[in-house]
Protein backbone atom coordinates (compact mmCIF):
# COMPACT_ATOMS: atom_id res chain seq x y z
CA UNK A 1 0.00 0.00 0.00
CA UNK A 2 2.59 2.23 0.78
CA UNK A 3 4.63 2.11 -2.28
CA UNK A 4 1.10 2.70 -4.20
CA UNK A 5 0.89 5.72 -2.37
CA UNK A 6 3.98 6.77 -3.09
CA UNK A 7 3.58 6.12 -6.75
CA UNK A 8 0.35 7.93 -6.75
CA UNK A 9 1.90 11.03 -4.84
CA UNK A 10 4.77 11.05 -7.79
CA UNK A 11 2.15 10.83 -10.23
CA UNK A 12 0.36 14.36 -9.15
CA UNK A 13 4.12 15.69 -8.53
CA UNK A 14 4.64 15.40 -11.75
CA UNK A 15 1.68 16.59 -13.38
CA UNK A 16 1.50 19.99 -10.92
CA UNK A 17 4.83 20.13 -12.38
CA UNK A 18 3.68 19.89 -15.61
CA UNK A 19 1.09 22.22 -15.52
CA UNK A 20 2.80 25.12 -13.71
CA UNK A 21 5.68 24.69 -17.13
CA UNK A 22 3.17 24.65 -19.78
CA UNK A 23 1.36 27.98 -17.50
CA UNK A 24 5.04 29.25 -17.38
CA UNK A 25 5.47 28.72 -20.98
CA UNK A 26 2.28 30.05 -22.21
CA UNK A 27 2.06 33.41 -20.00
CA UNK A 28 6.03 34.52 -19.94
CA UNK A 29 6.45 37.73 -21.95
CA UNK A 30 9.03 36.05 -24.35
CA UNK A 31 7.65 32.88 -24.39
CA UNK A 32 5.87 33.83 -27.65
CA UNK A 33 7.89 36.05 -29.80
CA UNK A 34 10.20 33.25 -32.15
CA UNK A 35 7.10 32.53 -34.12
CA UNK A 36 3.99 35.21 -33.82
CA UNK A 37 5.83 38.20 -32.49
CA UNK A 38 8.19 38.31 -35.33
CA UNK A 39 7.86 40.42 -38.08
CA UNK A 40 7.72 38.85 -41.47
CA UNK A 41 10.13 40.79 -44.34
CA UNK A 42 7.53 39.35 -46.65
CA UNK A 43 4.82 41.51 -48.80
CA UNK A 44 1.34 40.72 -48.32
CA UNK A 45 0.74 42.37 -51.78
CA UNK A 46 2.65 42.18 -54.59
CA UNK A 47 2.15 43.81 -58.31
CA UNK A 48 3.28 42.48 -60.82
CA UNK A 49 2.95 43.99 -64.65
CA UNK A 50 3.52 41.53 -68.18
CA UNK A 51 4.47 43.07 -71.08
CA UNK A 52 4.67 41.98 -74.47
CA UNK A 53 3.45 40.21 -77.53
CA UNK A 54 0.55 37.38 -77.76
CA UNK A 55 2.52 35.17 -75.73
CA UNK A 56 2.18 37.56 -72.72
CA UNK A 57 -1.83 37.71 -74.22
CA UNK A 58 -2.36 34.57 -74.04
CA UNK A 59 -3.12 33.52 -77.49
CA UNK A 60 -3.73 29.74 -78.03
CA UNK A 61 -4.43 28.58 -74.53
CA UNK A 62 -7.60 26.35 -75.31
CA UNK A 63 -8.48 26.61 -71.99
CA UNK A 64 -9.35 30.14 -71.72
CA UNK A 65 -7.09 31.00 -68.47
CA UNK A 66 -5.05 33.96 -70.08
CA UNK A 67 -1.79 32.35 -70.70
CA UNK A 68 0.82 32.39 -68.61
CA UNK A 69 0.35 35.17 -66.57
CA UNK A 70 -3.09 34.01 -64.66
CA UNK A 71 -1.65 30.51 -63.83
CA UNK A 72 1.76 32.93 -62.37
CA UNK A 73 -0.65 34.91 -60.46
CA UNK A 74 -2.54 31.97 -58.66
CA UNK A 75 0.77 29.80 -58.20
CA UNK A 76 2.42 32.83 -56.78
CA UNK A 77 -0.55 33.20 -54.37
CA UNK A 78 -0.75 29.06 -53.67
CA UNK A 79 3.10 29.00 -52.90
CA UNK A 80 4.31 32.36 -51.22
CA UNK A 81 0.69 33.07 -49.74
CA UNK A 82 0.75 36.78 -50.86
CA UNK A 83 -2.04 38.37 -52.46
CA UNK A 84 -1.18 38.90 -56.73
CA UNK A 85 -1.88 42.19 -58.26
CA UNK A 86 -1.52 40.97 -62.39
CA UNK A 87 -1.64 43.81 -64.76
CA UNK A 88 -1.52 42.03 -68.66
CA UNK A 89 -0.07 44.46 -71.52
CA UNK A 90 0.32 42.13 -73.98
CA UNK A 91 -0.79 42.36 -77.71
CA UNK A 92 -0.73 39.94 -80.47
CA UNK A 93 1.56 40.46 -83.25
CA UNK A 94 3.68 43.36 -81.59
CA UNK A 95 7.06 43.78 -82.16
CA UNK A 96 9.65 45.40 -79.75
CA UNK A 97 9.42 48.77 -81.02
CA UNK A 98 5.34 48.13 -80.83
CA UNK A 99 5.54 47.22 -76.83
CA UNK A 100 7.43 50.44 -76.62
CA UNK A 101 5.62 52.62 -78.67
CA UNK A 102 2.46 51.19 -76.32
CA UNK A 103 4.68 52.09 -73.26
CA UNK A 104 5.47 55.20 -74.23
CA UNK A 105 1.49 56.12 -75.25
CA UNK A 106 -0.32 54.97 -71.90
CA UNK A 107 0.21 56.70 -68.45
CA UNK A 108 -2.16 54.17 -67.55
CA UNK A 109 0.79 51.51 -68.29
CA UNK A 110 3.54 53.97 -67.20
CA UNK A 111 1.80 54.19 -63.84
CA UNK A 112 1.82 50.61 -63.74
CA UNK A 113 5.17 49.41 -64.29
CA UNK A 114 6.54 52.45 -62.24
CA UNK A 115 4.12 50.31 -59.29
CA UNK A 116 5.81 46.91 -60.05
CA UNK A 117 7.44 44.80 -57.80
CA UNK A 118 7.92 42.51 -61.01
CA UNK A 119 7.70 42.66 -64.42
CA UNK A 120 7.89 39.64 -66.96
CA UNK A 121 7.76 40.62 -70.79
CA UNK A 122 7.79 38.39 -74.17
CA UNK A 123 9.40 40.12 -77.06
CA UNK A 124 11.13 38.88 -80.24
CA UNK A 125 9.78 36.41 -81.41
CA UNK A 126 7.32 38.73 -83.88
CA UNK A 127 10.53 40.69 -84.86
CA UNK A 128 12.48 37.59 -85.98
CA UNK A 129 9.27 36.11 -87.55
CA UNK A 130 9.27 38.97 -89.91
CA UNK A 131 12.71 38.62 -91.20
CA UNK A 132 12.17 35.10 -91.78
CA UNK A 133 8.84 35.07 -93.83
CA UNK A 134 10.48 37.74 -95.91
CA UNK A 135 13.76 36.01 -96.46
CA UNK A 136 13.67 31.64 -96.13
CA UNK A 137 15.12 30.69 -99.03
CA UNK A 138 17.38 27.56 -98.29
CA UNK A 139 19.10 27.71 -101.30
CA UNK A 140 20.35 31.08 -101.07
CA UNK A 141 21.93 30.61 -97.37
CA UNK A 142 24.37 33.27 -97.37
CA UNK A 143 21.77 36.06 -98.27
CA UNK A 144 19.77 34.55 -95.39
CA UNK A 145 22.64 35.19 -93.09
CA UNK A 146 23.23 38.44 -94.07
CA UNK A 147 19.36 39.20 -93.33
CA UNK A 148 19.39 37.74 -90.01
CA UNK A 149 22.53 39.53 -88.73
CA UNK A 150 21.40 42.66 -89.95
CA UNK A 151 17.83 42.11 -88.24
CA UNK A 152 19.38 40.88 -85.27
CA UNK A 153 21.51 44.55 -85.15
CA UNK A 154 18.41 46.79 -85.52
CA UNK A 155 16.64 43.93 -83.00
CA UNK A 156 19.48 44.42 -80.00
CA UNK A 157 18.80 48.31 -80.66
CA UNK A 158 15.14 48.26 -80.58
CA UNK A 159 15.69 45.98 -77.64
CA UNK A 160 17.75 48.12 -75.44
CA UNK A 161 15.33 50.79 -76.09
CA UNK A 162 12.65 49.00 -74.79
CA UNK A 163 14.46 47.20 -71.61
CA UNK A 164 15.89 51.59 -70.57
CA UNK A 165 12.04 53.07 -71.24
CA UNK A 166 11.41 50.25 -68.58
CA UNK A 167 14.24 50.83 -66.20
CA UNK A 168 13.22 54.64 -66.27
CA UNK A 169 10.34 54.29 -65.11
CA UNK A 170 10.93 51.16 -62.73
CA UNK A 171 15.06 51.02 -61.33
CA UNK A 172 14.76 48.65 -59.29
CA UNK A 173 11.94 45.65 -59.81
CA UNK A 174 13.48 42.32 -61.34
CA UNK A 175 12.93 42.02 -65.07
CA UNK A 176 12.45 38.45 -66.17
CA UNK A 177 12.55 38.28 -69.78
CA UNK A 178 11.72 34.89 -71.99
CA UNK A 179 13.08 33.44 -74.68
CA UNK A 180 11.69 33.19 -77.98
CA UNK A 181 11.94 29.23 -79.17
CA UNK A 182 11.08 27.23 -82.80
CA UNK A 183 7.36 26.59 -83.31
CA UNK A 184 8.10 24.52 -86.08
CA UNK A 185 11.38 22.47 -84.72
CA UNK A 186 9.14 18.72 -85.26
CA UNK A 187 8.99 19.39 -89.03
CA UNK A 188 12.29 20.41 -89.57
CA UNK A 189 14.42 18.72 -86.82
CA UNK A 190 16.68 17.70 -89.42
CA UNK A 191 17.36 21.23 -90.68
CA UNK A 192 19.14 23.82 -88.88
CA UNK A 193 18.73 26.99 -90.08
CA UNK A 194 15.79 27.89 -88.08
CA UNK A 195 17.11 26.96 -85.00
CA UNK A 196 20.23 28.79 -85.47
CA UNK A 197 18.53 31.74 -85.98
CA UNK A 198 15.96 31.32 -82.89
CA UNK A 199 19.81 30.56 -81.25
CA UNK A 200 21.22 33.30 -82.28
CA UNK A 201 18.06 35.53 -81.77
CA UNK A 202 18.28 34.48 -77.90
CA UNK A 203 22.07 34.96 -77.61
CA UNK A 204 21.50 38.50 -78.31
CA UNK A 205 18.80 39.19 -76.58
CA UNK A 206 20.82 37.66 -73.50
CA UNK A 207 23.54 39.99 -74.10
CA UNK A 208 21.94 42.67 -73.99
CA UNK A 209 19.89 42.24 -71.48
CA UNK A 210 23.20 41.22 -69.37
CA UNK A 211 23.49 45.07 -69.35
CA UNK A 212 20.97 45.73 -67.27
CA UNK A 213 20.41 45.35 -63.26
CA UNK A 214 18.17 42.81 -61.80
CA UNK A 215 17.12 41.19 -65.28
CA UNK A 216 17.06 37.83 -65.84
CA UNK A 217 16.55 35.49 -68.50
CA UNK A 218 13.76 32.83 -68.78
CA UNK A 219 14.91 30.20 -71.03
CA UNK A 220 12.09 28.27 -72.65
CA UNK A 221 13.75 27.65 -75.92
CA UNK A 222 14.84 24.13 -76.10
CA UNK A 223 11.44 23.07 -74.13
CA UNK A 224 9.10 24.58 -76.07
CA UNK A 225 10.90 23.69 -79.03
CA UNK A 226 11.24 20.47 -78.80
CA UNK A 227 8.38 19.64 -76.58
CA UNK A 228 7.58 16.48 -75.72
CA UNK A 229 10.59 14.59 -77.96
CA UNK A 230 13.17 15.23 -74.91
CA UNK A 231 15.44 12.05 -75.37
CA UNK A 232 18.25 11.32 -77.32
CA UNK A 233 16.33 8.53 -79.27
CA UNK A 234 13.44 10.50 -79.87
CA UNK A 235 15.31 13.41 -81.28
CA UNK A 236 16.99 11.25 -83.91
CA UNK A 237 13.64 9.62 -84.87
CA UNK A 238 12.29 13.28 -85.51
CA UNK A 239 15.50 13.92 -87.43
CA UNK A 240 14.98 11.06 -89.96
CA UNK A 241 10.78 11.73 -90.33
CA UNK A 242 11.54 14.94 -90.81
CA UNK A 243 14.06 14.13 -93.30
CA UNK A 244 11.71 11.80 -95.03
CA UNK A 245 9.06 14.58 -95.13
CA UNK A 246 11.41 17.67 -96.03
CA UNK A 247 14.20 15.62 -97.95
CA UNK A 248 16.56 18.36 -96.14
CA UNK A 249 14.91 21.42 -98.12
CA UNK A 250 13.24 24.48 -96.75
CA UNK A 251 10.93 26.99 -99.06
CA UNK A 252 9.67 29.70 -97.94
CA UNK A 253 5.99 28.33 -99.09
CA UNK A 254 6.75 25.32 -96.72
CA UNK A 255 7.81 27.20 -93.84
CA UNK A 256 4.94 29.41 -93.85
CA UNK A 257 2.70 26.80 -94.48
CA UNK A 258 3.44 24.88 -91.15
CA UNK A 259 4.36 27.94 -88.73
CA UNK A 260 0.86 29.87 -90.27
CA UNK A 261 -1.30 26.69 -90.48
CA UNK A 262 -5.00 27.26 -89.11
CA UNK A 263 -6.83 24.38 -90.92
CA UNK A 264 -5.49 21.28 -89.20
CA UNK A 265 -6.01 20.15 -85.67
CA UNK A 266 -3.02 17.83 -85.51
CA UNK A 267 -0.01 19.92 -83.96
CA UNK A 268 2.64 17.37 -83.35
CA UNK A 269 4.47 19.36 -80.87
CA UNK A 270 2.37 18.53 -77.73
CA UNK A 271 3.20 22.25 -76.42
CA UNK A 272 1.65 24.10 -79.17
CA UNK A 273 -2.10 24.87 -79.73
CA UNK A 274 -3.62 22.70 -82.49
CA UNK A 275 -5.13 26.10 -84.02
CA UNK A 276 -2.62 28.21 -85.45
CA UNK A 277 0.99 25.60 -84.72
CA UNK A 278 2.66 28.87 -83.06
CA UNK A 279 1.52 29.69 -79.81
CA UNK A 280 1.83 27.81 -76.23
CA UNK A 281 -1.58 25.67 -75.57
CA UNK A 282 -2.73 25.14 -72.02
CA UNK A 283 0.68 22.41 -71.39
CA UNK A 284 2.96 24.91 -72.94
CA UNK A 285 1.91 27.86 -71.10
CA UNK A 286 1.76 25.76 -68.33
CA UNK A 287 5.65 25.18 -68.83
CA UNK A 288 6.00 29.03 -69.55
CA UNK A 289 4.92 29.71 -65.76
CA UNK A 290 7.05 27.14 -64.00
CA UNK A 291 9.84 28.27 -65.78
CA UNK A 292 9.10 31.79 -65.20
CA UNK A 293 8.40 31.20 -61.02
CA UNK A 294 11.64 28.83 -60.50
CA UNK A 295 13.89 32.12 -61.98
CA UNK A 296 11.27 33.78 -59.31
CA UNK A 297 12.55 32.35 -56.84
CA UNK A 298 15.88 32.18 -57.37
CA UNK A 299 15.83 36.15 -56.84
CA UNK A 300 13.22 36.69 -54.70
CA UNK A 301 13.58 40.54 -54.47
CA UNK A 302 10.12 41.53 -55.56
CA UNK A 303 8.85 39.51 -52.67
CA UNK A 304 10.51 41.05 -50.01
CA UNK A 305 10.09 44.11 -48.30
Amino acid sequence: MKLKNLSKVIGVALLVVLIVLAVVTYWHPGARTTVSSTPSNKRSVVRIVALGDSLTEGVGDQQKQGGYTSRLKTMIHEKDHVRVIMHNYGKSGDRSDQIEQRLTDSRKMQRQVKKAQAITMTVGGNDLLQTLTKNVTINQQSKLNHQLDSAETTYQKKLKSLLTQVRKLNPDAPIYLYTIYNPIYVYFANLDQITKAVDDWNAKTTATATTFDHLYMVNISRAMSVGQFKSATQQAKLKRDAQKANDGKLSAQSFQAQILASDSSDERNDYLSNEDHFHPNAKGYRLMTRYAYQQMQAHQQWLLK
